[in-house]
């Protein structure tokens, strides 16, 4: 398996993107039905080892911004849930809650009042656009 503890972006720096991608990756090779397989068996527990290695090591990264945080809610409420601790389901719709309050923060636009092109003024006043009437002096074309 490659290094868990050197998780990094493109640019070669740790990121929690880098790292929730390897998360996501190990999640789902985890719920293949093959995985399942007796003979597979070692491989899932190094899998699944791997796998709370980098749910711990989401603590040590900061995030960069709200899409990283999200992320890092996603992997608690991930694991609260497979830990199925009676009463605490109160826990992950709070995780819930913080995620929506957190993509609403990220939408300026929708704190702003939104303006309607119809309340722009115009500096100059447009001309009208009637017809030339045609000079008496100049003979008409027939």
């Amino acid at each position: 398996m490659a290094d868990s503890k050197n998780p990094a972006s493109l640019d070669g720096s740790p990121s929690v993107s880098a790292l929730g991608l390897r998360w996501a990756a190990l999640r789902g090779m985890l719920a293949s039905p093959l995985i399942e397989a007796d003979e597979q068996r070692s491989l899932r527990d190094e899998l699944l080892r791997e796998l709370q290695a980098i749910e711990q090591d989401f603590a040590n990264l900061p995030a960069r911004n709200a899409v990283e945080v999200s992320a890092k809610i996603d992997v608690v409420k991930t694991t609260l849930r497979q830990s199925a601790v009676e009463g605490q389901g109160w826990l992950a719709d709070l995780l819930d809650s913080v995620q929506a309050d957190l993509r609403q923060s990220g939408r300026p636009a929708a704190t702003r009042p939104e303006r309607s092109p119809a309340n722009l003024q115009r500096s100059f006043q447009p001309r009208p656009e009637t017809p030339a009437a045609p000079d008496a002096d100049q003979p008409a074309v027939a």
